[in-house]
Order: C-alpha cells, then structure tokens, then sequence
C-alpha cells in the first residue's frame, strides 16, 4: 500500500518535472534513466500483522528505465525495485521484495497518463529466523494528469487516478 500512496506523490512531481523538459526537438531523443536511494522509517505492515505492531522499515529502492522524446511528447518506461527489511521490538522480522513496473505518457497539450503494475511477496520471520508467515501483494495503479489551462501545475479538477486492483494473500 504504501507504493501506491508513493506513487500519489512522486507522480504529481514527475508529471511537472517532465512538462519543463519540453517537447521541442525535431528528432527522437532516447535515453535511459537510473536512481538507487535508501530510506528508513517507521511503519506497521497491517495486511498479515497486528495494525498496531510497529517495527523500523529499511527499504532501498531502485528505479531504471528508458525514455522517447519526440515532438508529439515523451514516452517512459522502466521499473522500481523495493527490497525491504522490517525489524518488529519483540525480534520478528519481515523481509519483501517487489518490483513496480510502469510507464507513462506525455503528449503534447500536456496529458500525461501513467500506469504501475507490482506484485510484493513478504516472508515474516520468528525472533529466532525461522519463516512463520507469507503474503503477497498484488496492485495496479492509474494516473492521468491533463493540464486543462496550461499552467504546467496539477490543478483541481486535472488529475485523476484510480487503484484498480489491491488484494494481498496470507499464509
């Protein structure tokens, strides 16, 4: 879940990020794209777990891919890797492994459609490592921006987005 919740933040600020690149050149332009950061947090994962067991997430995610740009707009497509260790206070642990794969569009008059499809499977360990418990994420996400007055801005009323299928397992 909370890859989706990322994904309703970074997408408004890719979408604005590549409205300023411009759609300008004559020719295709192809490059690819590369970013590894690691983040730490605090979180429950309620899917399988107690909602208020809390442990210290550590996720370092990876994101790579490969981009068109013509004079109709740009085309982006690649995917982002999550590899993430949670470690709950009475020694339990969870380690997941998941990849997002997306893409999106921009065409010009500014519309911008994304799409992300991801599947994250956890494995919850007991305080002495052995295996106790299994789940698997499944999601698809959707995002459409279209810039109604040209501002280059996520206004009211332009940015849609919809999470068409979120359902996880337990064993």
């Amino acid at each position: 879940m909370k890859r989706i919740c990322r994904l309703a933040v970074i997408g408004p600020m890719l979408v604005a990020a590549l409205l300023f690149t411009g759609i300008a050149s004559a020719v295709a332009t192809v490059g690819t794209f590369y970013d590894q950061h690691v983040e730490t947090f605090q979180t429950a994962l309620p899917e399988c777990s107690p909602p208020d067991l809390v442990g210290t997430s550590t996720v370092t995610e990876t994101t790579a891919g490969h981009f068109t740009e013509t004079t109709n707009g740009f085309h982006a497509e690649g995917s982002t890797t999550f590899l993430e260790r949670v470690d709950f206070p009475d020694g339990r642990f969870v380690l997941a492994g998941a990849t997002d794969h997306f893409d999106f569009n921009v065409t010009r008059g500014a519309t911008v459609t994304s799409t992300s499809v991801g599947q994250e499977p956890r494995t919850i360990y007991s305080a002495n490592g052995e295996p106790i418990g299994r789940v698997l994420i499944h999601a698809s996400s959707h995002l459409t921006f279209h810039d109604a007055n040209g501002n280059g801005q996520p206004d009211e009323g332009e940015v849609t987005s919809s999470i068409d299928r979120f359902f996880f397992t337990c064993n």
